[in-house]
């Protein structure tokens, strides 16, 4: 019996060392250990027992394993035993509903006589043992076992400890758990979980400190980031993209301090540099861009080279660490269309990006409000000057700046997406004003620009056809004009929609065609129908015979495989007349007349079809 075992003052002392082991001021996976390690110690002394383990459940409650014993004859040991459901169901049910359990002879009790001799810690040696239930979310997730090896009638005493003991145990487990979700929460809060950087919060608190250490003394914020990642994400997928950022992180750690860097973005990362000398911090910037790029990255048996850019901001007293990560990123969103760009921030960029904002929300404001409107450039038969179409441009009738130029909203518009919506808007704008010409007897053909952003978007083909259909304009009387650029992205997925758009009926149109390295590729592999010669080539043509000799080319080339040719820029009747003697098909310029809004155009078209009659 208990009372027997050990007097007062020893109990009292075990239970004053229980007490501080359970209100220990730091909770680790060690310190928990060792406690639970020292309860099974006061266990069996406390209660005169032969073993004292302790066993937890696994996750999914079927078994139960043994973590740490002691015995008075082994001291502290470890055996691997392993209960499952099925050899002792009904133990099983009783630990997840009872505070504690008893057995006298557990050679012949129902709920654990399949578990002699093989599964408690001493084996067939065992004959009573007392268990308690170690619960934690209201639910068992362990249990603390008592073992003599005599017979052994337990009273209300002992039942009462070793339950406490659980509770102890619990509460120890309780503040780990609490402890590691703690730890999680602020990993997740401060650490960016791909990398094991420092994600950007604690990198102002960091950086933020070492500002305070060092009043007086300049330093600056760089930002780095690898070139147009977005399209290296597109080609290989998110998940074998995120390898190379790994490899990026690995390769920067090579050089900086990890307590002074975090990633910010995908590709991106946030240096803090302890000097402000700017031609110091262009050098530190370019060797810190030739280590991340000086060797391709191999991911899948694919190597990936990169080129990154670094954009930096000097300290400033008035500027937070925040300020400066901002004015990293300024720079770099004015920089985007670049590659290898190293650039600092410069006062201006602030109020530039603070026009662009402006800029973008009136753009917003602008599609809402219709303050939109499409201009029409007529396009005409070069042999004849008859008048064949139009292109319709989006032109912004802003209500305070008058009419916006085009370079100044479209590339904004372009990056934010809002050109798909005005996009959309013009094409519904354009059939119906082709239906009002058809319906009137004219069968005028109408190009417009599509963007590559909504070229390239899911659904853009069915769309257009819908529209088409919808406001009663045949599709073979519409051209999509392309930029020559958009050839440079995915090929196949560029192809594929080309087709979609000819299988619609749709004519597609090469646009600028000739400023890329890449424009020949298109006469060959892709299902077009024309293409636009560029303007610059146009307006040499009257005294440059190169420029006569590259267009004269082009022409040729279209004309072996059966495309039209359109010129666009054309200025003067000399280069009418050149043009046409090189054998373009239409053109378009300002020698015919400008973009023009609906109104002026019909106008305009009454005076040209009259004066082309007449002559």
């Amino acid at each position: 019996m208990i009372e027997n075992n050990f007097s007062n003052r020893v109990y009292r002392k075990h239970q004053e060392k229980l007490f501080a082991l359970v209100r220990m001021p730091i909770v680790t996976e060690e310190t928990v250990q060792e406690a639970i390690l020292y309860m099974c110690e006061i266990v069996a002394d406390m209660l005169a027992v032969d073993t004292v383990s302790i066993w937890h459940f696994d996750t999914s409650h079927r078994s139960i394993s043994c973590q740490v014993a002691y015995s008075h004859e082994s001291g502290t040991h470890h055996p691997k035993l392993t209960v499952h459901r099925e050899l002792a169901p009904d133990y099983f049910d009783a630990l997840q509903t009872e505070r504690i359990l008893s057995f006298e002879d557990v050679r012949s009790h129902p709920w654990v006589k399949d578990l002699y001799k093989e599964y408690f810690v001493e084996g067939k040696r065992v004959y009573s043992m007392l268990d308690a239930p170690i619960y934690a979310n209201n639910r068992a997730t362990g249990v603390i076992c008592c073992e003599t090896f005599l017979p052994r009638e337990w009273n209300y005493l002992e039942e009462l400890i070793v339950s406490t003991l659980a509770d102890f145990i619990a509460i120890l487990y309780f503040r780990l758990d609490r402890q590691l979700v703690d730890e999680r929460i602020h990993q997740l809060a401060y650490t960016d979980e791909l990398t094991g950087l420092m994600n950007k919060y604690a990198f102002v608190e960091e950086v933020d400190q070492l500002r305070q250490q060092a009043r007086g003394f300049l330093g600056a914020v760089l930002y780095i980031r690898a070139d147009d990642f977005r399209s290296i994400e597109d080609a290989i997928g998110t998940e074998t993209s995120n390898l190379i950022v790994k490899e990026m992180a690995k390769r920067l750690r090579a050089v900086i301090d990890e307590s002074r860097m975090a990633r910010t973005s995908q590709s991106g990362f946030v240096i803090w540099v302890p000097y402000g000398e700017r031609r110091k911090i262009r050098s530190f910037a370019e060797h810190l861009c030739e280590q991340v790029t000086r060797a391709p990255y191999r991911v899948n048996e694919l190597d990936v080279v990169l080129t990154t850019s670094a954009f930096i901001s000097i300290e400033h007293e008035s500027r937070s660490t925040l300020d400066m990560i901002h004015t990293t990123r300024v720079v770099a969103g004015q920089s985007d269309e670049k590659r290898g760009v190293i650039k600092f921030f410069e006062e201006a960029m602030a109020q530039e990006a603070s026009e662009r904002l402006l800029l973008e929300m009136n753009l917003r404001t602008g599609v809402i409000s219709g303050q939109f409107e499409l201009y029409f450039q007529p396009k005409v038969n070069a042999s004849s000057g008859k008048l064949k179409g139009f292109e319709g441009l989006m032109r912004w009738n802003h209500p305070e700046r008058g009419l916006v130029p085009p370079l100044d909203f479209i590339p904004l518009a372009e990056s934010t997406g809002i050109i798909i919506d005005l996009e959309e808007w013009a094409f519904v704008t354009a059939c119906r004003q082709l239906k009002r010409w058809h319906e009137r007897g004219d069968r005028y053909e109408l190009a417009l620009n599509l963007s590559a952003r909504h070229f390239l978007s899911e659904g853009v083909v069915e769309k257009f056809a819908q529209i088409a259909r919808e406001e009663g304009v045949s599709t073979s009387y519409l051209t999509l004009e392309i930029t020559e650029s958009v050839g440079m992205e995915n090929q196949q997925h560029v192809i594929d929609r080309f087709v979609a758009f000819r299988e619609e009926g749709f004519s597609i149109s090469i646009d600028d065609f000739g400023t890329g390295f890449s424009a020949f590729v298109y006469l060959k592999h892709y299902p077009i129908h024309e293409i636009k010669i560029d303007r610059q080539f146009i307006q040499v043509t009257e005294n440059d015979p190169t420029g006569n000799v590259i267009v004269e080319s082009i022409v040729d080339l279209a004309r072996g495989l059966n495309l039209k040719t359109v010129c666009e820029g054309v200025e003067t009747l000399e280069q009418w007349n050149a043009l046409r003697e090189l054998g373009c098909d239409e053109m378009q310029g300002y020698y015919f007349s400008r973009p023009l809004p609906l109104e002026e155009l019909e106008t305009w078209i009454v005076d040209y079809t009259t004066q082309t009659r007449d002559a």
